[in-house]
C-alpha cells in the first residue's frame, strides 16, 4: 500500500512539470534602431511572438512615445562603446536595424558612424556578452556597392558591407538581411522571395523584413547567411527553414 502511495505522489510530481517549465523567462532580444520605421515592426512582431524587448535608444522619453509600455529602454548610443554593454546584459539575441538617416547625415551621423562603425561597437558588445545570434539589417546591393548605378548609393552601400564583413569575421553567430526597396504599407500580402548574393531587384513592406528578422532567431537553417528579400509570388505565409535552407552559408 505504502508503494502505491508513493507512486501516486511521483506521479503528481511530474505532471506538475510542464507548470514550472511554463514560468520559464521569455528570450531577451536587444533591437538597436527599434525607434525607425523597420525597428518599430520588429518590436511589434517580437512581442507578438512573446519575446522580451529591450530597445537601445538615445531618447528615453521619445521611444517611450514611440514603443508600447513593455519595452524596456537601455539609453546608449552604438557610437559610444561604453553605453553598449549595459544594454547587452542578459540578452539572448541582437537585432541590428539601424542606419544613418537622409540623403546627407548631419556630421557625427554619417553612414560610416553608423552603419559601419556602429555595427562594429555593437557586434563587439555582443560578442563580449556571448550573444547566440546577431540580426543585421542592410540592403540589397551590398555585394557589390561599385556596380550600383546610383552613384550617390555607392557610400551608402559599401558602410553597410563594410559592417556585414566585421559581423562574418566576429566569430558572432549571424544572420544578415538584405532588403530591396522599403515600403511603409501592411505586410504579409504575399511570400517573401530569398535569395543568396545581391539577389533579383525588387520592394518589400518594412514589416514583412521584420518578420524575416523575427523569424530568423534561434533557427539554425538561418545560421552564416546573407539573405535578399523582396516581395515574392505565391501566398503568405513563407516555410521559413526551407526558405533559409536554400541559401548557401557564407564562405568561412
Amino acid at each position: 500500500m505504502m508503494r502505491k502511495y508513493l507512486f501516486v505522489a511521483l506521479v503528481g510530481v511530474l505532471s506538475a512539470a510542464p507548470l514550472w517549465a511554463a514560468d520559464k523567462p521569455a528570450d531577451l532580444v536587444l533591437v538597436a534602431g527599434a525607434t525607425g520605421r523597420t525597428g518599430q515592426r520588429v518590436v511589434e512582431q517580437l512581442i507578438a511572438k512573446h519575446y522580451r524587448v529591450r530597445a537601445l535608444v538615445r531618447d528615453a522619453a521619445k521611444a517611450k512615445a514611440q514603443l508600447p509600455a513593455t519595452v524596456e529602454m537601455s539609453v546608449g548610443d552604438v557610437r559610444t562603446p561604453s553605453t553598449l554593454e549595459p544594454a547587452m546584459h542578459g540578452a539572448k539575441y541582437v537585432v541590428s536595424a539601424i542606419g544613418a538617416s537622409g540623403m546627407k547625415p548631419t556630421p557625427g551621423n554619417s553612414y560610416v558612424e553608423v552603419d559601419f562603425q556602429g555595427n562594429v561597437n555593437l557586434v563587439a558588445a555582443a560578442k563580449q556578452a556571448k550573444v547566440a545570434q546577431f540580426v543585421l539589417v542592410t540592403s540589397g546591393g551590398t555585394a557589390n556597392p561599385a556596380a550600383n548605378p546610383m552613384e550617390f548609393m555607392r557610400p551608402i552601400l559599401s558602410a553597410k558591407a563594410k559592417g556585414e564583413a566585421a559581423l562574418r569575421a566576429s566569430g558572432v553567430p549571424y544572420t544578415i538581411v538584405r532588403p530591396g526597396g522599403l515600403l511603409d504599407e501592411a505586410g504579409g500580402k504575399t511570400a517573401v522571395a530569398f535569395a543568396g548574393g545581391d539577389g533579383p531587384v525588387g520592394r518589400i513592406p518594412r514589416a514583412d523584413v521584420a518578420t524575416v528578422c523575427v523569424e530568423a532567431l534561434g533557427r539554425k537553417s538561418a545560421l552564416s547567411k546573407s539573405v535578399s528579400v523582396v516581395s515574392g509570388k505565391g501566398a503568405w505565409p513563407n516555410n521559413w527553414d526551407k526558405d533559409f535552407e536554400a541559401i548557401t552559408a557564407d564562405p568561412r
